[in-house]
């Protein structure tokens, strides 16, 4: 029997349900060296897996094709994000930005896109989670002063007027 082709791969991903059948095809696309981040999308945008599953698929991509760990992580906080606004969803999403942040530190998409998953309403995240989050960033991006300016408008929230101005004037804005 012949290994199945890329597109095979991506329409199994596509169609099969259930953590095991998706298993069983995720141990052939590994076995064949697929390094496609548009196939693992598939797999990763299959509503059958819960979140737990999802992370666990997230990790080993990682771990075996870290150059695409960082665009694996991004796709599942968005994933997660599109769920219901619940508080599994927006906290898996905030852990992906985090892996994210690990595979690529120097980008500041993560960090960013911590900032749009606060929910006032559920306050999940945390407000101190991402700004503690935001402020392991500020060193390590290229350019933080998108950073500083969501700091500043997370310090205005809080009331810290202090602070605000702080992040406000290293912003530049």
């Amino acid at each position: 029997m012949r290994d199945p082709s890329p597109e095979d791969v991506r329409n199994e991903f596509r169609t099969q349900r259930g953590f095991n059948d998706l298993f069983e095809v995720f141990r052939k696309a590994i076995e064949l060296r697929i390094e496609d981040v548009d196939i693992y999308r598939e797999l990763l945008w299959n509503n059958s897996l819960k979140s737990e599953e999802l992370l666990f698929f997230a990790k080993r991509i990682g771990e075996l094709f870290p150059k695409i760990g960082f665009e694996i992580y991004m796709w599942l906080s968005g994933v997660f994000e599109s769920r219901p606004a619940d508080v599994d969803g927006l906290e898996m999403a905030f852990l992906c930005l985090k892996k994210a942040a690990e595979f690529d530190q120097k980008a500041e998409e993560p960090y960013i896109s911590s900032c749009n998953l606060y929910n006032p309403d559920l306050r999940i995240p945390t407000l101190q989670s991402i700004m503690s989050f935001l402020k392991g960033g500020v060193d390590r991006v290229e350019d933080p002063l998108p950073i500083y300016e969501r700091l500043s408008i997370f310090y205005k929230m809080l009331g810290n007027d202090e602070m605000f101005r702080f992040y406000k004037q290293k912003s530049g804005r």
